[in-house]
Order: structure tokens, then sequence, then C-alpha cells
């Protein structure tokens, strides 16, 4: 077929659809259920189709019909024939009788027979008005007890509730019209496939077009019309076809672009606006539907729906602004600077209702002069969410525990020294995954006292390793053998707490971000060990953050410090560490924004 969508004219004229398809009727097949929609449903589309305004060439969409062709002169319809009924019966009720009769048939020698001759002998019969012969069904089954069937009853019932509704219409011509030219039918023609497969797949799963396969079809039919319009040869098909392969092509290579696993992590906590109505647009199998998504937010709008996008007056500015937002979010991601800022804020922001894409969207059209004044801004943000309004300064306060404390903050600020790293010319830029925790545990270099017995073994071990003066400690020399003795390991407790007090172990010179699985076989382990399993991990090609790798390869140390120690990881190298983190983002802070 040449048009996805099809108007409820084109479906049932002589000339139309059928006729384009070198058919004749559509043929309800008996694996179909019979009709069964309620005034209520009936009533809602009669509405919905009413409230309806058609300006700009926008329609309204009944969704889908699935269609298989037959060697009978017919459609078999696999999918949508309680609509296409309904469109049968409020023609009908409207006097287009001619236009519908005998277009849809239920099978003759079936149990449908009956259905079929009340549907096309009293309902689309133009010679008789069907509640002038029968104003109520107890009269019709009275009179006509063949009739009295279930999906017959439905069929009479939704017949009257259109007709009562029709008789409280001011101006059924506009509404006629309306119906006709600007409500449309989606059209899935399938030629060989098994039908009643396809029908199980369908009703098992009711499965509908997507969102996305709308908004193409939508696009492609609607652009090269405006476009056509100020042509001087309207009548060049060969270049308004080709221009729909290309529209075509160019939604495909935007929706694999959007396929990519990294991409889809990445622009994932962007997306604020889900989608509503009866048109699913699903980001799992049609990744552009994220695309869709933002471009929905960045112009105002609260959800993502097909009438949002076909209430724009010109579908050729819609298909530009999608476009343009495209081309620019795969701008940003390819640009490490602002991969990285805007990924973090979008990951990290405390409080979404004050950040969103739209007021990003929005500085970048309107208010930014320069990309560089775009990464100011951002920036700007950044120092803003870690920090607030305090000095670099004064976060670091002397003795602060950082690890039972403020622990969004914490990995905020590891995450912006993994930034601060990987903005460099001749890093490479993080995985879309890094700018989130889940995965990570926020690990001590120098371990702190587990709670665990086995555990808390492991760390007695640790501490004899670490300082020679305990290995003859007769209190955890014991350990192994005494502890499901819990006073006992009260007073190790208490000794471990000693010996530990001068060290910061909370400081965020102890702590470092690290892979769940890696963190966890390492455990307590001493310092030496720990650094060999890092670095053995990053060689074999896996990601660890560039802090992290940083702090394992010790890059505080200069001629002045103190610890050259590469087996054991001491006080003076936490507090090293914590210096040079803040030396690190004073800089980097001072010389990009002038403000540390």
């Amino acid at each position: 077929m040449n048009e996805l969508l099809q108007n409820v004219n084109s479906i049932f004229k002589n000339d139309g659809f059928l006729k384009l398809h070198n058919k004749e009727f559509y043929n309800i097949p008996l694996y179909q259920r019979g009709f069964k929609w309620t005034a209520k449903q009936v009533g809602k589309l009669l509405e919905d189709i009413d409230r309806f305004s058609p300006n700009a060439g926008k329609f309204y969409c009944v969704q889908n019909i699935t269609l298989v062709p037959t060697d009978n002169g017919c459609f078999n319809v696999v999918d949508g024939q309680q609509r296409l009924t309904t469109m049968v019966l409020i023609l009908s009720c409207l006097g287009e009788t001619n236009l519908v009769a005998n277009k849809v048939r239920f099978p003759d020698n079936s149990i449908r027979e009956k259905t079929n001759k009340f549907l096309n002998n009293y309902i689309t019969n133009s010679d008789k008005v069907l509640l002038d012969v029968f104003p109520t069904w107890e009269e019709l089954v009275e009179e006509k007890p063949e009739f009295d069937h279930q999906d017959i009853y439905y069929l009479y019932q939704a017949y009257n509730t259109i007709s009562l509704w029709l008789n409280e219409l001011d101006n059924k011509d506009v509404f006629l019209n309306k119906l006709l030219e600007h409500v449309m039918f989606i059209c899935n023609y399938i030629e060989g496939e098994n039908e009643e497969r396809i029908f199980g797949n369908l009703n098992s799963k009711r499965i509908y077009l997507d969102g996305a396969d709308l908004v193409r079809a939508t696009l492609i039919t609607r652009v090269t019309l405006e476009e056509s319009k100020r042509e001087s040869d309207i009548k060049n098909i060969v270049r308004v076809n080709e221009r729909r392969v290309r529209i075509g092509w160019r939604l495909d290579e935007i929706n694999a672009w959007w396929g990519d696993d990294n991409i889809k992590t990445y622009y994932e906590p962007w997306i604020r606006v889900q989608p509503t109505g009866d048109i699913s647009f699903s980001f799992l199998k049609f990744p552009i539907n994220k695309l869709l998504a933002l471009f929905i937010e960045s112009e105002g709008k609260e959800n993502l729906s097909l009438e949002a996008i076909e209430e724009y007056e010109s579908s050729l500015e819609v298909y530009k602004k999608i476009n343009k937002l495209n081309d620019t979010l795969k701008d940003w991601y390819e640009d490490k600077t602002l991969y990285h800022f805007l990924g973090f804020l979008f990951a990290q922001k405390r409080d979404r209702k004050e950040f969103n894409f739209k007021i990003i969207w929005d500085y970048w059209q309107n208010d930014c002069k320069t990309r560089d004044d775009f990464k100011f801004y951002l920036l700007k943000q950044i120092k803003l969410e870690v920090f607030g309004n305090k000095p670099v300064k004064e976060v670091f306060g002397d003795g602060k525990n950082w690890y039972d404390g403020d622990n969004k903050t914490l990995v905020q600020i590891l995450l912006l020294l993994d930034i601060i790293e990987a903005n460099k010319e001749y890093r490479d830029k993080l995985k879309s995954n890094a700018f989130f925790k889940k995965g990570n545990d926020i690990e001590h270099v120098f371990p702190r006292n587990p709670q665990n017995p086995k555990d808390k073994l492991a760390y007695i071990t640790f501490l004899m390793k670490y300082d020679e003066n305990l290995k003859n400690k007769e209190l955890l020399k014991d350990f192994k053998g005494k502890f499901e003795d819990a006073e006992y390991v009260k007073v190790v407790d208490d000794f471990i707490e000693e010996y530990t007090e001068s060290i910061p172990i909370h400081s965020i010179g102890n702590l470092v971000l690290l892979y769940e699985s890696l963190n966890r076989s390492i455990s307590n382990n001493p310092y030496s060990y720990k650094r060999k399993k890092v670095l053995e991990f990053f060689n074999q090609g896996n990601f660890i953050q560039p802090h992290t790798l940083n702090v394992f390869a010790r890059y505080f140390i200069n001629e002045h410090s103190t610890g050259h120690d590469l087996e054991h990881w001491t006080k003076d190298d936490i507090i090293s560490n914590e210096e040079a983190i803040k030396n690190t983002l004073l800089n980097y802070l001072n010389t990009e924004l002038k403000d540390g």
C-alpha cells in the first residue's frame, strides 16, 4: 500500500483503499470474537471525535486495523474489527448507508450468519431505519427471535447509543465531514503470513503500533505534503517519494544512534516526561522515543503522546525541531567536557524541580553566546550542587567523617575528581554508567573495623601485617580461638578503636569508589594487595574510576612527601591525599570559574 494512514472515507468508498488492492469488502473471520463494544466505549469515541479540531491538516487516529488479503475478493480483518464495525454503525446513523453497505461482512453458513444479516439488511439498509422498525431490543427479538444473539445485542445497543447522541448534535454535516476526512485508520497490510498466528500474537499481548511508528508515518506523509505545496510542479511524484525515503532513512539513523547502550544509559536520567494515552511510546523497543520525550519537554509540554505531536500546525516545523534537537544532543555527547558536566548534573542533581532538560535547553538556545559560556554555566551549576554557597575549603573540616555523614556530597566530589581527570586532553571520557553510584561501593583504603567475626579476623591479620609491633600482641593472637566470647571481642574492639583513633579512617583521603565485586573481593586485605588487584583489574581492560586509579598509584606523592612505602597505606597518605583532593578542586574551580 502507498500510505499507512487512511481516512474513513478512503476505507469505505468504492474507489478508495479496497479498490486500490482489488478487494470488495472487509471480512470478519470466524476466529474473531463477536462485537462487544459497550455504550460507554462508543460514547467516548463519539465525544473524542467531536472535541477534535482538524485545523491545519491535523487528524484523529482510531488506532490500527490489521488486514490480510485473501483470494476471495476481500481482506480478512485480523485485528481492529470492533473499531471498523463501530464506524459502520456511526456512518449508518448519519445516513451514509450507501457508503458502508456490505463493506463489512461476517461469514455465511456460520454462527455469524445472523450477525451479517442484521448488519447488512437492517443497519446499512438505505430503505429502512433500524430504530423505526424496531424501537426497542425487546421488540426486535420478539419479532425476529433468530437475532437473539449476544453480538447482535451489542450491535443494537451501540446503534441506539449513536442515534441518541447524534440527536443532541447541533451540526451533523460538520461532524460527518470531520469523520470522513480527518479520522484515520492505521492500516497494517500483511501478506505471506498465517493470519491465525498473527491474530493469536496480536490478541495474546495486544500488540499495537508504537507511537514511534505513528510519528514516523505522520512526518513522512505530512512533511513531504507541506514541502510539495511550495514546488511549482506539484505532480512531481518522484521527487516527493525520494524525499519520503530520505526522511525514513534519517529517522532510522536517529533511532539507531539512540539504541546504543552507552547512549541509552547516559540519557536515561534526562527524561522526565512520560508517555500517556492509549498509544504506547516504548523507550525499550524504539529508542527514538527518548528523543521525542526530550523534544516534548523542550517545548514545555508535560506528557508524551501522539496528540502532543499532532497539535503543531506544521509537521515540517516539528521535523526540523526534532532534527535540530537530535543534532545538538549528539554534539553535546561527543564534546567531552559537555558530556561530563551534563552527565554529572542529570545523574547527581538533588532537586530536579529546579533543574530539568527544558531549563538547560532554554539556556543553550537563548542565554549563552558561545560553547564556552555554556560550559561555564554548567560548571557553576555543578559547584553550586556540590558545595552550595560555601567556599570549597569550608567543606573540608578537620576530622570530618565523610563516610557516615553526607554520603551524597562524598560521591559527588569523587565523581567531580573523575571528571577533572577525564577532561584532560590525553584521557578518554568516562563511561556513561560512571555518573551513578549504582554498582559501586565506597571503599576504605585503610580498612575500618568490621563487625562480622570472620571479617574481624581478617582485619586483625591486616593490622598485624601493617604494624610489626602488633605481631606479638597476645590479645590479638588469641582472636581465632576466642571470637565467640563476647567480652573478649569487646576488649579487642576497644583496643582496635584506641589503636586506630589517630588514623582518619573516614576521611575523604581514605575513601574511593570501586566496583562492588572488586571491592568485596579485596575487603580487609593490606594496601599492597588491594593496589595489586586494582591495577590488575585495570590492566585487564576494565574500567576503574580515574580518581580511584590515581589514589592507588599515589598521585599525590612528590619530592616533599614523607610516605613512599608502597607496602602500606598510612595516616600520612590519608592526610596527603585529602590535601591533594582539596587543592585539585580549588585549582580547577579557580582556573575555570575564577571562583574557589
